[in-house]
């Protein structure tokens, strides 16, 4: 199975203006495949388990709670199955935003931009909360995405980020990285709209190399009296 990996340190050092290539089309086809979208997004969950239990000492299950991250990264040391984390992985392909620096009033470029469904992204703040009145600390969310985009200098890395952080930034830029897209072809599946158009965005520079995930997730504290 391949291994995740981003191998750029600084992410803030990348030069993210669009070069000549124009593999990117401005104009959305509004081509849209749920169900092929599902299937990849499947085969990164299963790279990202992958990787965490290679690089920590933790095992990962699949969550069984509607609208939580798709992982849960467990100590199995004791017969209770301790929740270190949540990781949740997002898989980007096919063309850029290229309209991203003129509709986001932001400004995010094509290149930097790292999309997340808007309705997914409010429920994994919800479950930060829930997990704190469930378990009585506060468990922490990871957001992966791979960015698997034509860019020939960053297509293919794969970038992280704590859901602390992203909310801090979405409560500071608010509707500035917000957009709607229009309905497309897939959206509608059996007569039932399973594709969200409600989008957010946040940037590549804003986030982390999946290198540094692992270490991020060993140097976790769990309260007293919990282990």
């Amino acid at each position: 199975m391949e291994i995740l990996s981003c191998q750029i340190k600084d992410l803030k050092a990348v030069n993210y203006e669009c070069g000549t290539c124009k593999i990117c089309s401005p104009k959305s086809k509004l081509d849209y495949p749920f169900e092929e979208n599902l299937k990849t997004s499947e085969s990164l969950v299963d790279k990202l388990m992958a990787f965490i239990e290679k690089y920590t000492r933790y095992k990962c299950k699949i969550t069984t709670t509607e609208k939580n991250p798709d992982i849960c990264v467990i100590d199995v040391k004791n017969e209770d199955e301790l929740i270190i984390c949540r990781a949740e992985a997002k898989y980007l392909e096919g063309k850029a935003f290229m309209k991203s620096e003129m509709i986001l009033a932001d400004h995010l470029k094509p290149k930097e931009t790292l999309i997340i469904d808007k309705p997914k992204l409010i429920s994994y703040f919800e479950c930060y909360e829930n997990d704190f009145k469930t378990y009585g600390y506060y468990i922490p969310i990871f957001i992966v995405w791979e960015f698997n985009r034509p860019c020939p200098d960053i297509g293919g890395i794969t970038v992280y980020q704590n859901i602390n952080v992203l909310r801090n930034i979405y409560q500071q830029r608010g509707d500035k990285r917000a957009f709607k897209r229009r309905q497309g072809d897939g959206d509608i599946i059996d007569g039932r709209q399973l594709g969200i158009v409600d989008k957010y965005h946040f940037s590549i520079r804003e986030c982390k190399p999946i290198e540094t995930l692992p270490h991020e997730i060993m140097s976790i504290n769990i309260p007293e009296g919990k282990l």
